[in-house]
């Protein structure tokens, strides 16, 4: 029987390691969505590197949409972990060390064409799809339930284009900004996404190209708008914290020397 980690080699990349063993389990049936993870000081052990190297590891693999860290409860697979690691892992190691924004920027440039293709080539059955993304979306009881679907709508759009090339790399890409698309879905009202959501899909179905690419542009810009936002509140979070811990501290008086 198989060891469940991998042996460590002298000069692999541990998190080429992780990726490797989670979807050699995942296939074996070892290791399901939603598993809790051992421990941290356990992974480090098995895979024979150091904590500081596990870490960095496991935030990439956060990022990508494989785990999720649960402060003071551990570390889970998600349920999109085995989707994400169908993909080629020589992809999903270039994804490592990219920025979000260097991600969302890729959105911008390409998304816009796949939307117009879509609009040539979207089938009924495409279209079925996007509308109930949609509802899901109107209906969802939770943040991570709206940006999953929102995941969905426009990975719909990705098939309807009928470019397997993009279809792949974009579902990537997504997965690893899914954290950022959750937390963006929390400023504005769900009716903002769905009528930005409402125009595209609207395009698409009269199989207007120009006006598809045009509505992705403006949705995917109005969503980069809301991640700088984001950040920027994220960073003035941050601040107060540190302005609070300081002023919380006792003053030191130092005496003047005689």
């Amino acid at each position: 029987m198989q060891p469940f980690f991998e042996p460590a080699a002298a000069k692999d990349d541990v998190t080429v390691r992780l990726l490797s063993t989670f979807n050699r389990l995942i296939s074996e049936g070892a290791l399901i969505a939603g598993s809790r993870l051992p421990a941290e000081r356990e992974l480090a052990e098995n895979f024979q590197v150091s904590r500081s190297s596990l870490r960095q590891a496991l935030k990439v693999l956060e990022i990508m949409g494989v785990i999720s860290q649960r402060v003071g409860d551990g570390t889970y697979l998600n349920p999109a972990a085995p989707s994400v690691l169908e993909e080629p892992l020589e992809f999903l190691i270039l994804l490592n060390g990219i920025s979000s924004h260097e991600l969302m920027e890729a959105r911008i440039i390409v998304e816009p064409e796949l939307a117009a293709r879509a609009a040539t080539r979207a089938t009924e059955d495409d279209l079925a799809t996007l509308r109930r993304e949609m509802a899901a979306m109107e209906t969802s009881d939770t943040y991570a339930q709206r940006s999953h679907h929102d995941l969905l709508f426009h990975q719909a759009i990705f098939q309807a284009s009928g470019n397997r090339v993009c279809t792949m790399m974009f579902t990537v890409i997504h997965q690893s900004l899914r954290h950022l698309m959750e937390l963006t879905s929390q400023l504005v009202p769900v009716e903002h996404t769905l009528g930005l959501h409402q125009r595209i899909y609207t395009a698409i179905r009269r199989g207007d190209a120009d006006d598809a690419r045009r509505r992705m542009a403006e949705h995917l810009l109005d969503a980069n708008n809301l991640l700088a936002r984001a950040h920027d509140e994220q960073r003035s979070s941050r601040l107060q914290t540190r302005i609070n811990e300081l002023a919380a501290k006792p003053a030191v008086v130092r005496k003047k020397k005689s």
